[in-house]
Parts: C-alpha cells; structure tokens; sequence
C-alpha cells in the first residue's frame, strides 16, 4: 500500500474589506510602506486564524473601526504569485475611522478606485462594478407595505 505524503500548503491567503458609505463612496487605504499603493482595508490571514477574526482584526489594526457585519462576497486567485484573497462586504459599528500607523498612511473614502491602487483592490473594483449592488441602492429600513394598508 503507498504512503501518503503530507501536503504543504503554499497560497498565502488574505482577506480584504468593501466597506461603503451611504452614498455608495468606498474606504480606501493608502499603505505607508513600500509602493504606498492604494488599497481596501485588510491583510494577510495568520495560521491557525479564521478568516473573519482575520478581516476583523486587520480592520480594527488600520482603521481602528469594529466589524458589525462581514460577509464573503469574491476570490481572487493568484496562482502566479501563490495568493488567494478573499473580498468581504462589511458594515461597520458606528464610531470613527482614522488611519492607523506604522501601516496606514491614509484613509480615503470615494466612488473612484485610486490611482496607484494595488492589483488586487483594482481586481475587485472592477468586479463591483458587475457583480454586486453598492449599499446605496438599497434603502433602510427596508420600504415595506403592511397587509392593508
């Protein structure tokens, strides 16, 4: 009978949040190190870690906002440079954003994707656009008619 080999996992996987306002404007991130690209707030997912403490601990360590709500809504795969990001729409508890050093240089809140956005932020941009309704479309509370009236 042959052995079995031990898989190594390769993919580094990250999560990202597509967090909006209420008039469809998204929170962008500028990173202060390296390319200091724009992009959506997240990171990197340690091991052993959920991927939704993941996106909750990374929103909370740039914008120093708490994830009320999160849900996955996109992959992308990169299997070139052996990633796998996954994208979640987030509503967060009221307070205040505010970029968070030494990672997050700048927070940006627009209905524009930034230049000198990162690959993976333009990816999912242009997915949004086709894949999913922005929250302002949607009114809340919901505008429902009672039986009746």
């Amino acid at each position: 009978m042959p052995q079995r080999q031990a898989v190594k996992v390769t993919k580094k996987i990250s999560v990202m949040a597509w967090i909006e306002d209420a008039y469809g404007k998204v929170v962008f991130v500028r990173q202060s190190k390296g390319s200091k690209c724009w992009t959506l707030p997240g990171g990197k997912v340690k091991t052993g870690e959920a991927l939704v403490n993941a996106l909750r601990r990374e929103v909370r360590e740039e914008i120093g906002a708490q994830v009320a709500v999160a849900s996955p809504v996109d992959i992308f795969d990169r299997p070139a440079a052996g990633a796998l990001t996954v994208l979640y729409r987030v509503l967060l508890k009221p307070g205040p954003i505010k970029a968070r050093p030494p990672e997050i240089e700048k927070i940006d809140i627009r209905r524009t994707l930034p230049k000198s956005s990162t690959p993976t932020a333009t990816y999912f941009w242009k997915r949004a656009q086709t894949c999913f309704q922005p929250f302002s479309n949607f009114s809340y509370p919901p505008n429902r008619r009672r039986s009746g009236s």
